[in-house]
């Protein structure tokens, strides 16, 4: 009965082994299918967007005029002095560069919020991602940290 058992197991865990080895033989394309969703409204004009590709958008200046932009277009809600920390954003880098559809992922304060939806509209056009040499739009995940000044903070 075990050695019966024990054949079962065997041939089930050999077919597993085998679907798995189908599957990866069957996924050749390019874009890996988990770094990537379909989007049927076109909201960036494409009905692709992906997650992470081979050369991801960059800001002109780099990631340090990013946040120097940031820093001076953020106006700090009037919120209770406790209210600090991050909100974590995302938003589609278009293929031709342009920002569209930020939308918070991980909320503060709804001032805050608001007010890191609001900058993020504010932002220049990217050098867009690319996927095989062609412009493609892709998912931006940007962190925008609230926290007064220390001289603020003491009045």
């Amino acid at each position: 009965m075990k050695r019966i058992l024990f054949l079962v197991l065997i041939g089930l865990l050999a077919s597993s082994c085998f679907i798995q080895a189908q599957e990866k033989e069957i996924n050749v394309n390019p874009i890996d299918s988990s770094n990537y969703v379909l989007d049927p409204g076109g909201i960036g004009g494409d009905s692709l967007i992906i997650d992470f590709i081979e050369q991801m958008p960059q800001f002109p200046g780099g990631e340090k005029e990013l946040f120097k932009f940031i820093n001076k277009n953020l106006k700090y809600p009037i919120t209770g002095p406790d209210v600090f920390g991050k909100v974590m954003c995302r938003f589609i880098v278009n293929s031709d560069g342009s920002v569209s559809n930020p939308e918070v992922i991980r909320s503060l304060d709804p001032a805050c919020d608001k007010e890191a939806v609001r900058v993020i509209k504010l932002l220049p056009k990217f050098i867009p991602g690319k996927q095989n040499g062609v412009n493609v739009s892709v998912w931006y995940i940007l962190p925008i940290t609230f926290k007064l000044n220390p001289d603020v903070q003491k009045n």
